[in-house]
C-alpha cells in the first residue's frame, strides 16, 4: 500500500508539473510530454487539474494509511514477542520447580491411611448398632 501510494503521488505530481510547464502561457492547446490532450477551453483545463489534485490527494492518503497499518503491526509484533518471552520464562521456573520437586527426598508425606477422621464443627458422629440389619453376624450367642 506504500509503495502504490509513493508510486500514484509522484506520477500525479509529475503530470501536474509537466501541466503547469508546459502550458503556462497557453491554454489553447494544452500539451502533457509533448502530446496535445485536445482541451480548448480553461473550464477542462480546472477539470484536469483537479483530476490530478484529486490524485495526489489519493496517494498521499493511501501513503499514510500504508505507514499506519505498518506501525500497528509492529507493535502487535512486539506484543506478541514479548509475550512469548513471558511464557518461555513462566515455563522455565515451572520445569525448575517440577525438577527440584523430584529430586528432592518427600518428607512429611502422610498417606490417607494415616490421616485420622475429619471431624466438622457442630457434627457429632454415634455409634450406630449395627445387629439389628438383616443379614448381621451377632457376636454375643445370648439369643
Amino acid at each position: 500500500m506504500i509503495i502504490l501510494g509513493l508510486l500514484l503521488l509522484v506520477l500525479a505530481v509529475i503530470f501536474g508539473a509537466d501541466l503547469v510547464w508546459q502550458n503556462h502561457f497557453n491554454i489553447a492547446q494544452v500539451k502533457v510530454f509533448g502530446f496535445d490532450l485536445g482541451l480548448g477551453n480553461s473550464a477542462a483545463l480546472f477539470i484536469v487539474g483537479a483530476i490530478v489534485g484529486a490524485a495526489i490527494m489519493l496517494g498521499i492518503t493511501l501513503l499514510i494509511a500504508g505507514l499506519g497499518r505498518k506501525g500497528s503491526r509492529a507493535v502487535h509484533e512486539r506484543e506478541r514477542h514479548a509475550e512469548h518471552d513471558r511464557v518461555r520464562e513462566e515455563n522455565e521456573r515451572l520445569r525448575a520447580n517440577l525438577a527440584e520437586r523430584e529430586t528432592s527426598p518427600r518428607q512429611n508425606v502422610v498417606t490417607r491411611q494415616e490421616r485420622e477422621p475429619v471431624s466438622r464443627p457442630g457434627v457429632v458422629r454415634e455409634e450406630r448398632d449395627v445387629s439389628d440389619r438383616p443379614g448381621a453376624v451377632r457376636d454375643d450367642a445370648s439369643d
